[in-house]
């Protein structure tokens, strides 16, 4: 019997996408078959000793979730082409996404041991009667890495606070002053972090700089 050579096509067609199946079957079978399996996700194991590096890549993550909505509202306030005015949905907003990230980064703060921190500067001062050491330095009177932490956010939220309320009342020279007070606290939540948390810099020309107690080395 023969066949057109239209239907001899169709049939070639479909003759091949039948082999294409079984053969792609076959390749996600052995997948799935242990004795197909390459090996090579048979052995899993994390890094070792990676715990202080997750601890400081979890401090930069505390401090960017800090950042960007702290400097999205003052972007927005000193681009705001109506004096600093936002509307009340914007400042709902800000307010609770401000709020929100303080909020986590003051639950993640590490549980560092809350002990005095390093020496202050004396200028070679020598010993009073005995009660300074002559080392050129009196006791340390700093606070530990985690206590500054937790100061700078609760004073990065009172000064926020602040700023979201100079904008509500819509006074141009309050709002310009507060959002210039909230990157000082921002600042302050960043330097507390740093270097309390993170290993010291390594970049040629930087000086050396101090280290908080109960950090991350």
């Amino acid at each position: 019997m023969r066949i057109s050579r239209k239907a001899g096509l169709l049939i070639s067609a479909a003759a091949c996408g039948a082999l294409a199946v079984g053969a792609a079957g076959e390749a996600i079978a052995s997948m799935g078959d242990p004795e197909h399996s390459t090996g090579a996700s048979a052995h899993r194991a994390p890094l070792p000793n990676t715990g202080p590096l997750k601890a400081q890549a979890k401090n930069l993550g505390d401090i960017s979730g800090v950042l960007k909505p702290v400097t999205d509202l003052i972007n927005d306030v000193l681009a705001s082409a109506d004096s600093g005015r936002l509307t009340p949905d914007q400042l709902a907003t800000y307010t609770t996404a401000i709020r929100n990230a303080i909020s986590a980064a003051q639950q993640a703060s590490p549980a560092i041991p809350s002990t005095p921190s390093i020496s202050q500067p004396d200028n070679g001062s020598r010993p009073d009667n005995g009660s300074r050491p002559g080392n050129g330095s009196k006791p340390g009177s700093q606070k530990a890495a985690t206590d500054l932490r937790a100061d700078a956010l609760t004073g990065l939220q009172a000064r926020v606070d602040a700023l979201l309320k100079a904008i509500s009342a819509g006074d141009p020279a309050t709002v310009t002053s507060a959002a210039a007070s909230s990157i000082t606290a921002l600042a302050n939540v960043i330097v507390s972090i740093t270097l309390g948390g993170l290993p010291a810099p390594d970049l040629p020309g930087l000086p050396t700089l101090p280290r908080l107690s109960g950090g991350i080395t």
